[in-house]
């Protein structure tokens, strides 16, 4: 995809989010002149906020999103070309859900975000993604809907049942996108964010092998409520050991990997770049880069994946977070 052809797609699937209905949402190009005072208004904003200048000029594409034209306050904005970078590396799973959340959590359409029926008859809170092998289900995969990191595939399912201990689940085809009018992507992240809220992500140490775990330990993420993880990052021994990434529930907890922030997040708490394998299709295991030997983790990937059958294998990769670069690349 061009530069240009990303442009217009990224602006099509922010104006599909739930999260930007009753919001102003724009694309300033880099290089056109604006007459309309309320847009000259929002450029001097956003030059303000980037050069420390209230110039006029658009200097690179822009998209911004608003709630209240009057005081700008909430405002968001994102540069398009830092976008595209991403893109390229991680596709759209790498962009849309950040933004989206974003979107949320400015709060006007909050209260109705997945809880309507969308255009295919399907009610948006019960769709959530499950992370599922690629080379294991390439054939079956064919008529889903879902986004690909290399081996691993994020899967769109609706419930079916739901309960404390465990839920139901069912693909979703293509086909029955048909009828609707949202892409694919506005679909699977608005299902991302859905699943989040649904199965917060959690970290434990590797040593911590029980089966169920109390909801509220675990917490890493900014701003949730619980008991939060200890980490000594400068501990080699406990480097060593690892820690595991899942969810509340356990239950295909390898997708709280790939919920927006986990993986930045995971590299401030850990000081720094970090390995990461799929021991199944419920957790990551994830190693400080400079406490642990690659060789190792590989034949530790590949020893559990022996053990268990194959509905529960994710993949046989190793994967190393680099911070500076903000990506993820097998190794």
């Amino acid at each position: 995809m061009t530069y240009e052809e990303f442009k217009r797609e990224l602006y099509r699937n922010i104006l599909q989010q739930n999260g930007a209905e009753g919001k102003e949402v724009k694309l300033l190009e880099r290089g056109r002149v604006c007459t309309e005072a309320q847009t000259l208004k929002i450029v001097k904003f956003i030059n303000l906020s980037c050069r420390g200048s209230e110039d006029t000029m658009i200097y690179e594409d822009i998209i911004y999103a608003t709630s209240n034209n009057k005081t700008l306050r909430g405002m968001l904005y994102w540069q398009v070309r830092p976008m595209y970078e991403k893109f390229k590396c991680e596709g759209w799973q790498g962009v849309l859900p950040e933004i989206a959340a974003k979107l949320q959590d400015m709060g006007e359409a909050a209260d109705s975000t997945f809880k309507r029926s969308n255009a295919y008859g399907l009610e948006n809170d019960r769709l959530i993604l499950r992370p599922i092998s690629y080379s294991r289900n390439a054939s079956e995969l064919e008529n889903c809907i879902y986004w690909r990191f290399d081996d691993v595939a994020l899967v769109l399912y609706a419930l079916v049942y739901e309960s404390a201990e465990d839920f139901m689940t069912m693909k979703i085809g293509r086909n029955m996108l048909e009828k609707g009018k949202l892409s694919g992507e506005a679909v699977l992240t608005n299902a991302l964010l859905n699943t989040y809220a649904k199965m917060p992500p959690r970290l434990y140490h590797s040593t911590d092998l029980r089966c169920v775990h109390d909801p509220q330990e675990g917490v890493f993420m900014p701003g949730e409520e619980g008991t939060p993880i200890v980490i000594h990052a400068e501990d080699e021994a406990e480097g060593l050991r690892g820690y595991r990434v899942s969810t509340a529930r356990g239950l295909n907890g390898a997708i709280a990997y790939f919920y927006p922030g986990v993986k930045e997040r995971l590299a401030e708490i850990l000081e720094g770049d970090y390995y990461v394998g799929f021991t199944s299709i419920h957790e990551a295991v994830v190693h400080p880069v400079r406490h642990k030997i690659l060789g190792e983790m590989k034949e530790a990937i590949g020893h559990t994946n022996a053990v268990f059958g194959e509905s529960e294998m994710l993949s046989d990769r190793v994967y190393r977070y680099i911070s500076a670069r903000k990506e993820l690349v097998e190794v």
